[in-house]
């Protein structure tokens, strides 16, 4: 028993001692990979054979994205990995030393740009950044940062509208027979995903194609805005204000109220239309329908403000100018025609004051069209201007 024991303790303290590696071992393998090493060289035996670069991407968060400008910054982070044939060894001769950690400045780098950069041209790198290297000469990198994407923004249907931006990588300077890019995933990973307060992350897609001879990576990113908050502060106030902006018709013509309310309306329809234009893209490619139906509720609300005024100026106008006895009769038409039996359309247009038609009135008293004008002359100047203004409003709210 005695022996069983002490031979498992020998076996443990020598499978111990061969798995752990010295900081002297990692020095030595870093000296040995390091001597003769050229990064610029691409790391593959057959120089005319195409390196393969895999990419996958993490999405951390979509920070903000700027309908003005239509750029979406977003957080992410790459997962790189691809093969050096340099660097290779036999952990055995390092104490079982199987990867190790160097700066990405040592070594030769796919230097990716993305192509849809709104700012500057840059590579995705960082020089302090760390990367991988496995026994068998695979290297994982994982650069990670703040990226601007120029997006074609469509706002057609704000704030009920999506967008849909593309990060496009590519080794820049080598062709696609020198270095080809190949997404490990078909979406973008979500695993370190947090939500945006004002955009919901519909899908993700990732593919590839060709530009210029050159190997792309394509991470398309699609968002929708979230609409409660426009919703309660932009929709409602103009809904509100579309149904309060007739009702000015209401008001007494003498209360002396009516023409700063219509003008109180109309200029809150212009803040309202200065305000959704100001979070939306100057152009005329891709213009909110919200801005044309804004539009058109101030031209209806400057025509009802035009009205109240044109009403104001005839009721206070003199009441010994006569009105015009082709007003007198479009009155009594829109009197008689009135559904509504209110008292004062009864007193404009009674019941038998009037036949309704010339002939009627030839046929019952037998006279000539200017008899006939001389017979309701007296009658049809019982109506006055406030008459008229008044009858308007009547029929203006049926």
């Amino acid at each position: 028993m005695v022996r069983i024991i002490l031979l498992c303790f020998i076996v443990m303290v020598a499978v111990t001692r061969i798995d752990t590696a010295s900081i002297t071992d990692a020095k030595t393998l870093f000296y040995n990979i390091s001597t003769g090493y050229n990064k610029e060289v691409r790391p593959i035996a057959d120089q005319s054979d195409t390196l393969t670069v895999s990419i996958n991407m993490y999405l951390i968060s979509i920070k903000d994205f700027d309908e003005v400008s239509g750029t979406m910054n977003i957080l992410a982070v790459f997962t790189i990995n691809w093969n050096d044939v340099s660097l290779v060894w036999n952990p055995a001769a390092y104490n079982g030393l199987h990867d190790i950690n160097i700066g990405q400045n040592n070594i030769w780098l796919p230097k990716l740009y993305n192509i849809k950069a709104s700012n500057t041209f840059s590579a995705i790198s960082d020089s302090d950044l760390l990367v991988n290297i496995a026994n068998n000469g695979e290297i994982i990198w994982q650069p990670a940062g703040f990226i601007d994407v120029k997006c074609s923004q469509d706002v057609s249907y704000f704030p009920f509208d999506r967008q849909t931006c593309s990060i496009q990588l590519a080794p820049w300077g080598y062709f696609q027979n020198k270095v080809q890019l190949q997404p490990q995933k078909t979406e973008v990973s979500l695993d370190f995903y947090e939500t945006n307060g004002e955009w919901s992350l519909d899908r993700t897609i990732t593919g590839t194609y060709v530009l210029s001879d050159i190997s792309l990576t394509i991470f398309n990113i699609t968002i929708s805005r979230l609409p409660a908050f426009h919703i309660v502060n932009t929709l409602m106030p103009i809904y509100l204000l579309l149904v309060m902006n007739p009702l000015v018709f209401v008001l007494p013509v003498d209360s002396g109220e009516r023409v700063g309310f219509s003008l109180t309306v109309f200029l809150t329809f212009t803040v309202f239309i200065t305000i959704v234009n100001g979070v939306l893209p100057a152009n005329s490619e891709s213009m909110s329908r919200l801005s044309y139906f804004i539009f058109a509720v101030l031209v209806a609300s400057g025509i009802i403000a035009s009205i109240n005024i044109f009403q104001l100026r005839l009721y206070h106008k003199d009441e010994n100018l006569p009105v015009p006895r082709w007003l007198v009769r479009l009155m009594r038409i829109l009197g008689c025609h009135c559904r509504k039996s209110r008292r004062r359309v009864i007193e404009v247009c009674p019941v038998n004051a009037i036949p309704k038609t010339l002939d009627q009135i030839r046929s019952k008293k037998g006279l000539t069209i200017q008899e006939e004008e001389n017979a309701t002359e007296g009658i049809e100047q019982d109506i006055t201007w406030k008459d008229v203004v008044t009858q308007v409003n009547a029929w203006d709210l049926v």
